[in-house]
């Protein structure tokens, strides 16, 4: 593909915009509003700083049925692969170039569970979704910890979004995706009365491996699954001032995996000849809240909520290999060498690795619009937050050897049961304060703050002792940030407005980067906890125009963020037994800018255009970073019928190269060519039709044209002969095939 020009790309876009805009001319519509930008409702048009929205609409429309699916059409924020123990899984949401834990992920206002390295992070399942919302910026100043890059806020359907008063809503969804053959049976009820109503929602799905591209060499690993959810809200209202909402979301997931890319001759001190690997996961996740809203004509506040909730997630991986040791390297006069073991020794190897995590917080917050004699009007948002997570992960591994039966829990220079890292308890609590100052009908300033301190108590026992013989002294993290935010909003013309936004992010050390602690013996390293690891912080800063026309609006953003005191791990040396020594650090500082431009307008009555670009760079110290998704282009065409039974929606894609004449990677057995990628087109299209007034279908086809591709935030720095590439390659082309009956 040739490469386009961002700049030129966005100039023409808006002059085809401005054009279009002429022609056309349309009622005014209900304007959107977002919540994320500001913790209470607030006009798009009028928001400082750059938020995208994902409705209910396009979430049926494009059959959304995952984390990658959902963030797929996003400008500036993309999902990547990974492949863990030959587990393949969608692992990092990244905004503008930076993700990881770096970005806060939110359910209905507050953090959800987390997962472990090696699992992902689909776990809120798609269908509970009326709307998401993502804040692209540091987030900090609103949501605490871990909001460096942004934040993303899942929105859960509410009863009276589906049914009327005293007239129940049922649904039945079924889907299919070709991708994963992933297929999926919904029901959904809702009920609305007077003082009363509710919502029950139940969901299976069933699973495969993604496949991929037909060109690719490696087949993806098979795999199995069964994934369910159960979503209930209700909702009562004691008085015309005072309401309660009680929801509960459970979710289920197991999968079996063959585990083939993890199957032949390797090892190191001894060689190791695998025949047979299969893999058992579970997840669970419960959620649990009760939420309290209440308003009042009161000095200190207009209106405001109060909840508790609770969450538990337990994930679980077990796998069962098959092996033999075929021989052992030993210490030679000449360096290793190799002395076979004839007859190979069978061994049967059994892991079982565990990650568990409870949450139990609440939150009280408070809303108040004031009035000044100057007439501006003071809009407040204010409140209190408190958490207490609790992480586990204990680590089980036996080899037994199938000629003497002897059970062996010493492997690899590591001794099970074992945890890295003790059992820890985080505490967070937050004070936090935003306004919202409309001095006139035309500028608006927003001051927010927030006050987070955090602090991390371990408990040690046998199995965090068993990989730490050292005795190596543990961090109790007790510290406190403070996070700011300032901005303005200033309408040049009815039509034309300019924004400017500061924001500072920052995450705190968590229980991994505090107090890892491994020692492994056989490979002469160790891992040591620093007392003086620090958070990571960010300062952003965005200016943006932001424009209306009779039948669409624009919006133009140029960012410069600044991100610092990143935490790594880093060698710092030998010790007195002569082990390699690591500890994580906060070392690396990067500074990422960019330019986004968004615009949605209707063409007329049934055909309407939406388009997005985002063109980032970064550096890190004084190199090129070469990890942030190249420059991307999205057209869409929404398309729907005079009666409104037939809809058709289409999208472009349109991805730059990643970098090029990137260094080779050197090691011992000399230097291989860095991976590099072409740009690259993808097409998609999806159709939906009213068939009558209970049954539609919706049907979409995906990479139409069978476009070959990575992602390159899932290969960056990876060689372009890597055994493990063709795993991250996407599908051909697919289709997905989905029929919903209301009644």
């Amino acid at each position: 593909m040739t490469n386009f020009n961002l700049k030129n790309t966005i100039l023409f876009s808006l002059i085809i915009f401005f054009y279009e805009g002429t022609l056309f001319a349309q009622d005014e519509a209900i304007e959107e509003t977002v919540v994320i930008s500001a913790k209470y409702p607030v006009a798009l048009s009028e928001v400082i700083g750059s938020v995208s929205s994902i409705s209910l609409q396009e979430i049926e429309s494009r059959q959304v049925s995952d984390l990658r699916d959902l963030l797929d059409n996003t400008v500036g924020v993309s999902v990547t692969r990974d492949v863990y123990s030959g587990r393949t899984f969608n692992n990092t949401v990244s905004i503008r170039g930076m993700g990881g834990k770096r970005v806060n992920l939110l359910i209905d206002g507050v953090r959800f569970g987390e997962t472990y390295d090696g699992y992902g992070r689909d776990l809120v399942d798609t269908e509970l979704l009326k709307r998401v919302e993502i804040l692209k910026g540091p987030s900090s100043a609103l949501y605490g910890s871990d909001g460096l890059a942004g934040a993303i806020l899942y929105i859960t359907k509410d009863p009276s979004d589906l049914a009327s008063e005293n007239d129940i809503y049922q649904s039945v969804t079924t889907g299919y995706d070709s991708d994963n053959e992933h297929s999926k049976v919904s029901y959904l009820a809702a009920s609305v009365g007077e003082k009363m109503e509710g919502l029950i929602q139940v969901t299976a799905r069933e699973v495969s491996e993604t496949e991929l591209h037909d060109d690719a060499v490696k087949k993806p690993n098979p795999f199995s699954g069964e994934q369910s959810s159960i979503f209930l809200k209700g909702k009562y209202l004691i008085n015309d001032n005072l309401g309660l909402t009680l929801t509960y979301d459970t979710q289920e997931s197991e999968g079996d995996w063959n585990l083939n890319s993890t199957l032949g001759t390797s090892g190191y001190p001894q060689m190791v000849s695998t025949t047979s690997s299969i893999g058992d996961d579970d997840i669970s996740r419960d959620r649990v809240s009760l939420s309290l809203d209440f308003s009042a004509d009161s000095g200190l506040f207009d209106n405001g909520s109060f909840s508790i909730y609770s969450q538990d997630t337990d994930q679980r991986q077990v796998t069962n290999i098959d092996k033999s040791i075929v021989g052992n390297f030993v210490n030679g006069p000449r360096g290793p060498q190799f002395v076979p073991n004839i007859p190979p020794t069978p061994i049967r190897e059994f892991k079982d690795y565990i990650f568990d995590q409870s949450i139990d917080g609440f939150a009280v917050q408070f809303f108040k619009s004031i009035e000044s004699e100057s007439g501006a009007v003071h809009n407040i948002v204010y409140g209190a937050e408190q958490e207490s997570i609790d992480v586990s992960r204990p680590r089980y591994r036996t080899e037994t050897n199938l000629m003497t039966n002897t059970v062996n829990s010493n492997i690899g220079g590591e001794l099970y049961p074992n945890k890295t890292f003790p059992d820890t308890e985080t505490e967070r609590t937050a004070f936090f304060i935003n306004n919202r100052i409309d001095i006139s009908d035309k500028t608006a300033i927003v001051l927010g703050a927030r006050h987070d301190t955090y602090k991390l108590n371990i408990s040690v026992d046998q199995l965090f002792k068993n990989v730490n013989p050292f005795g190596y002294s543990l961090v109790e993290q007790d510290d406190s940030k403070t996070s700011l935010k300032f901005g303005f909003i200033r309408d040049l013309a009815d039509s034309l407005s300019v924004f400017y936004q500061y924001a500072e992010g920052f995450r705190s050390p968590d229980f991994y980067n505090s107090n890892l602690s491994f020692t492994n013996f056989a490979f002469f390293y160790t891992i040591v906890p620093n007392s003086d690891l620090g958070p990571e912080e960010s300062e952003g800063h965005e200016f943006g125009v932001r424009g209306t026309t009779e039948n669409g609006s624009w919006s133009v953003a140029v960012y410069d963020n600044d991100y610092k005191d990143f935490i790594e791990s880093a060698s710092t040396g030998f010790t007195p037994t002569g082990l390699l020594r690591f500890e994580f650090q906060n070392l690396e500082s990067v500074n990422i800018k960019g330019v986004e431009f968004q615009s949605s307008f209707d063409i007329n009555e049934n055909l309407a255009a939406t388009f997005g670009v985002n063109s980032s760079s970064g550096k890190q110290k004084s190199a090129k970073l070469t990890t942030i998704d190249p420059d991307q282009a999205i057209v869409g065409l929404l398309w729907s019928s005079p009666s409104g039974k037939l809809t058709l929606d289409s999208y472009i894609k349109a991805t730059d190269e990643g970098p090029q004449g990137l260094a080779p990677s050197c090691g011992r057995s000399g230097c291989v060519k860095a991976l590099e990628l072409s740009g690259h087109v993808l097409l998609e299209t999806y159709l939906g039709y009213e068939i009558n007034e209970n049954l539609s279908l919706r049907l979409g086809i995906k990479n139409l044209t069978d476009e070959k591709y990575w992602d390159w935030t899932s290969v960056a720095g990876t060689s372009e002969t890597a055994p493990e590439l063709d795993y991250f390659l996407n599908p051909g082309r697919n289709y997905s095939l989905s029929f919903k009956l209301t009644f």
